[in-house]
């Protein structure tokens, strides 16, 4: 009975709390946080800036035809197809423009004959014009007649070239290199002058039209290098070619232009983000586990020697391998804690770690 009781009398006093002392110092161990300090670090990193845009084609032709009224006969290449200078692409009927070459070479021939026997009868009459064979004007019908043949003659060989250079219209070949984007012919259909038969990516060159900040624009020049990513993974490196000298009116930023590689890995359509790099320069940087993100403003913790934390508002830029560049409010020389900002406040009772955790 004697140990009952003195059993119940402790487990009251531990309620009651008359064992304050070894229950306070126990609980203290457990909420004090113990913080590794550490420096902010110098480093040297590629300056960038952010952008995003859409693949699309260097440049394009339009193969269409330059005669109307003929037959889609054959259509010999298709979406996707690569193709070189000159190659034939597709063919219209040419039944009539052949027949009407015929006639023209028929028409020429017709003509030189008449030429010839126009000269003929010139020369005759300046042989017999001396001697009284032929009058004055009998002379003068004879040359003229001579001039009207060789006129009929050029005109006879010009519309026969007219002819030629439709009959040749009828054949449509690719303007450039490069690679069929689009091909809105049907086979069978008659074509009307300047109906597109196919597109053309030139040069199967592909660009990447990035839009920037307007304030960034400035520090971009030609020749930069653009880094296009997806998912975080740089899936192709460009070169800046052109920066658009006028802001976009709906969204008042600028696009800059960047040749991409013709590996035909990017197509156009795609939109991708990305960044151009400016250089390189120094910057103050911390371990991302250091800053913490509250409220839209960026802060870290400020060691002091008694033990406790101070925390600090910092201007942040860009991150990089897991640390954050900080722009400014931070000295180089202060200890900051490393991580666990996420449960500090400002004057909070820490235990510091005895080594510094290096950068």
């Amino acid at each position: 009975m004697k140990h009952l009781i003195s059993g119940l009398a402790l487990a009251a006093a531990f309620a009651l709390g008359d064992l304050p002392l070894a229950t306070a110092a126990d609980q203290t161990a457990r909420t004090v946080l113990t913080i590794r300090p550490i420096h902010a670090e110098r480093q040297t990193w590629t300056d960038s800036v952010a952008a995003g845009g859409w693949v699309a084609a260097w440049s394009e032709a339009s193969i269409a035809t330059e005669i109307g009224d003929y037959r889609i006969e054959d259509l010999a290449v298709d979406v996707g197809d690569s193709v070189r200078k000159g190659d034939v692409v597709a063919r219209l009927a040419d039944d009539q423009l052949r027949a009407a070459v015929a006639a023209g070479e028929a028409a020429l021939d017709s003509a030189r004959a008449a030429y010839e026997l126009a000269q003929s009868d010139a020369r005759r009459a300046e042989l017999l014009g001396p001697s009284g064979g032929q009058s004055k004007r009998e002379l003068e019908a004879a040359l003229i007649a001579e001039r009207v043949a060789a006129a009929n003659v050029a005109a006879a060989e010009a519309e026969l070239e007219t002819r030629r250079l439709r009959l040749a219209k009828a054949t449509l070949v690719a303007p450039d290199d490069g690679v069929i984007s689009a091909r809105p012919a049907v086979l069978g259909a008659v074509a009307s002058a300047g109906t597109e038969l196919y597109r053309l990516v030139r040069q199967n060159r592909v660009e990447w039209r990035a839009e920037v900040a307007a304030d960034a624009a400035a520090r971009l020049t030609r020749g930069m290098a653009a880094t296009l990513t997806e998912n975080g993974i740089s899936l192709s490196i460009g070169v800046v070619r052109l920066v658009g000298p006028t802001l976009n009116a709906a969204s008042g930023r600028a696009t800059v232009y960047v040749d991409l590689p013709a590996t035909g890995e990017l197509r156009p359509g795609a939109y991708f983000a990305g960044h151009i790099d400016t250089g390189q320069q120094e910057v103050l940087t911390l371990p991302e586990s250091a800053v913490l993100l509250k409220d839209g403003t960026s802060f870290v913790f400020a060691l002091d020697p008694k033990g406790t934390v101070k925390r600090l508002s910092v201007t942040t830029g860009a991150r990089h391998d897991g640390r954050i560049a900080v722009v400014s409010g931070l000295s180089p020389d202060v200890a900051v804690a490393e991580s666990g900002v996420a449960f500090l406040f400002d004057g909070a009772a820490v235990a510091i770690a005895a080594e510094e955790v290096k950068p």
